[in-house]
Formats: C-alpha cells, structure tokens, sequence
C-alpha cells in the first residue's frame, strides 16, 4: 500500500508548524492565551499550580496522536508484504534508535548562537549530514550511506566541541524528540500483539489507566525526576502519554481500511457537510476556551453531550464512516472532563485529564482535516503542510538548524531582525509565521 492518508500528514505539518511558531514568536509581550498556559508572560516561568490548555498546549500531543495513528499504516503495509515478527521487531528498534539519536545529534549539532560564521557554517553542515543518515534509501545502498551519513554527524560534533567549546552530555538532548522515541517503541509494540484483538488493546489501555492514577498517586513521577541519574533515561511520561497514542493507533487502523478499500473519505458530500464539518472546527475552538477559562466541567460535559448527539446525528444519516470516530471522541472528552476537578488538566504535571481531552480534539481535528483534504487538496495551503508532515524531523529542525544560520552567513539575519522593531510585538508575531512557513514550504519541495 503506497498511498498516503493526505489529512493525517497536513494535520501533522500543522502541529510541527505551532511547535516552531510558538517557540520563535515574541515573547513576555503577548496575550497569555499565545503561550503555554503554564508558562505564562512576562517572566515565563513555570507554574505548575496553574491548570487548563491554551492553543500551544495542543501541538504536542496532537502530533503524538499523529504518530500513533501512522503506526498501523506503516505497520500493516509491512505485514502485507510478509514481514516477520522478528523482523517487525527489528525495524521497530532500528526505528527507536534511529529518534533516541535523533534526539540527541540536532541538539549537539547545533551551533548557531556561537560568534563567528564557522559555527553558522558548521550547523548547516550538521543539517545537511542528517540526510544520508536518515532519507529513504534503496536496500543494496543503505548501509554504507548511513555510515557515511553517521561518521559525518560524529565529526561534527567533534569539531563542535573542540572548535566552538560545546558541550557534549547525556543531559544535551530535545527532550520532544527523546520523548517520541520510547512512545513509538512502546506504542508499536503494543499495536503489533495487539493489532487483531481491539478486546486485549482496551484491556491494556484499562491497566495502563490504573497504573497511571496509582503512580501519580503515589508520586513516583516525581521521585525519578528528582533524580539526575535516572531522568535523564527514564520519564514517567513514556508511559502517560500511551493514554494518548494508544487510542490513536484504533484510529490509525479504520485510516488503514479506508485506504485499503479505495474509499479515503467516503461520501463527503451534500449541504448537510458545510454544517458537520464547520460545527466541529468551532467546537474545538470552545473548547480551547473552555478549558482556557477553567469553565464548570458540568458545563463542559453539558455541551459537550449535545454537541456530540448532533453530529452522531449527522453522522449516522449522511456520513456514517465518522461515527466510529466520534464514539471513541465523546468517551475520552467526557471522561477527560470529569477528571480535571481531581486532578487539573496540566501538561507538567501530565495528567489523565489532559491525555484524554487533547486525544479527543486530535480525533475532531482529524476529522476537519478531513473536510479540507476533500476539497482544496491541491491548494499551495494543504501542499505546504502536507508536505513537510510527510518529513516531520526536519521539518522541526530546519529553521532553527539550517534557516538561522543560513540568515546569518548570508546576512540576511539583519532584515530578520528589522522585521520586529521595538514595541510592535504582532510585526514579530507576522515575521514568526512568514519564516516558519517558508521553512515548512522549503521542506515539502
């Protein structure tokens, strides 16, 4: 199966496109609804009393649920072409591996806030040396390119160190990246055992709930942080944020079956769509709000109930293939909800409430990308997004490890900067989305 599901990727291309923006916009001089909820302006220092999401709070798990749901499509199409279980299990490391180092190489790889131009070269040296490492190769010649790609990377960073004085450590990594590295390995296993019988999937998912609620109960995610020997290895978090992946991964299997049937979006059609569809999107933004507001959670469920009963009503007469993906949304959210009064909904800590609520507005998003896919797919707006969705890893990187420098070996960094004078903080929010988007275009080429 070679063909792609077009929303996941422009889905995920916009959460990569939020993580970019949301890091590279002015900061301390916005609304506070701009940045992490915890983190709030000017100082930006972390709170962890403070609970509810912003828009920002969205961006990584919504890219978690994008990864989960690519894993059955990536997974089955090897099943389909005779792959074993050990051989599964080998690519499923090769694969791990390949986002632990990943991980760690761009952090260590860049120098661009190093004086001088040899650093700025040297980062784009290091971006460039992610390609053979890590693009898509014909088998006779994959090994000896990436151990080019490989011995490139560790001279580099070599040269950084003794060079430009940078610090090589095991605590020098994306904490995102290292992240997604062990919910892919855990997520892909359990899709793998699991992948013909949804019954021990949920009853995995029903163990992992508890272990999540007893573990936290008993602090045990705080006590491994506390220790610099063990977090810098292991986080608590791999396995919390399953309580996101893992329902993904059911998604991930109806997008498989809708391919494989040549049935993508079904009957997305008649007036009744430009209500469904419309209706979602505006759901999602109260939602944010909501949760945003710290509104009544009997609210929330209130709404939430009525809302999910009119589109399960519109579902069911005009566009039955979202029924099996509102059931699993409307659970999640109300259960999300209910929990936010004994725990909070926070990132940092992360809670139940929060892997359940923002795994329901990824499936609703899913859905609406669905609705754009249909009808603009070949828009300069779907391509852009789309496109760098299909190459996340670089997609992240490539402003700040290859835009960056670039800008300033050219000296183009000056009219960056003049692109946000002093005391204009949305020239600076403006300047933010032009750069990234030329980023993302640069990457979907």
């Amino acid at each position: 199966m070679k063909q792609r599901y077009l929303s996941l990727d422009f889905l995920r291309g916009l959460t990569i496109f939020g993580m970019v923006f949301s890091a590279i916009i002015p900061y301390g001089v916005l609304p506070r609804w701009m940045y992490h909820i915890q983190n709030p302006p000017p100082a930006h220092e972390l709170n962890t009393g403070i609970t509810g999401i912003s828009w920002v709070d969205l961006v990584f798990p919504v890219f978690i649920f994008c990864m989960g749901a690519a894993i059955p499509l990536s997974g089955r199409s090897k099943i389909e072409k005779g792959i074993t279980t050990g051989e599964y299990l080998k690519s499923t490391a090769e694969r791990f591996f390949m986002l632990w180092f990943f991980s760690y190489a761009y952090v260590l790889l860049n120098f661009n806030t190093a004086e001088g131009i040899w650093p700025q070269i040297f980062t784009i040296l290091g971006f460039m040396a992610f390609f053979p490492l890590y693009m898509v190769l014909k088998r006779k010649k994959t090994l000896p390119v990436r151990i080019a790609g490989l011995a490139a990377v560790i001279l580099i960073i070599l040269a950084g160190h003794f060079w430009f004085g940078e610090t090589i450590s095991v605590q020098r990594r994306g904490i995102i990246i290292f992240l997604l590295a062990f919910l892919y390995l855990f997520g892909s296993l359990i899709w793998y055992f699991t992948r013909n019988n949804r019954k021990m999937r949920i009853n995995i998912y029903l163990l992992l709930f508890l272990f999540t609620y007893i573990t936290k109960e008993l602090g045990w995610p705080a006590a491994t942080y506390a220790n610099p020997d063990i977090r810098w290895w292991f986080n608590m978090e791999y396995f919390y944020f399953l309580l996101l992946l893992i329902p993904a991964t059911g998604i991930g299997d109806i997008l498989y079956e809708r391919i494989r049937q040549g049935n993508i979006y079904g009957s997305i059609q008649g007036k009744i769509i430009h209500l469904f569809f419309p209706l979602i999107l505006l759901f999602v933004i109260w939602l944010c709000y909501a949760f945003y507001m710290n509104l009544s959670a009997i609210l929330i469920i209130s709404v939430s109930m009525a809302v999910f009963a009119l589109l399960l009503y519109i579902a069911f007469r005009r566009l039955p293939q979202y029924a099996e993906f509102l059931y699993p949304a409307a659970i999640l959210l109300i259960c999300g909800t209910a929990m936010v009064p004994l725990e909070g909904m926070t990132k940092v800590p992360c809670t139940i409430a929060y892997c359940f609520a923002t795994c329901s507005i990824s499936i609703l998003l899913l859905i609406f990308s669905d609705y754009v896919c249909k009808y603009i797919p070949t828009s300069i707006f779907v391509k852009i997004f789309s496109g760098a969705g299909m190459n996340p890893l670089m997609s992240y990187i490539a402003f700040d490890s290859f835009i960056v420098p670039l800008m300033k070996v050219t000296g183009f960094i000056t009219l960056y900067q003049a692109a946000y004078p002093a005391g204009y903080p949305l020239a600076g929010v403006a300047r933010a989305a032009v750069a990234v988007l030329v980023t993302m275009w640069a990457v979907s080429l």
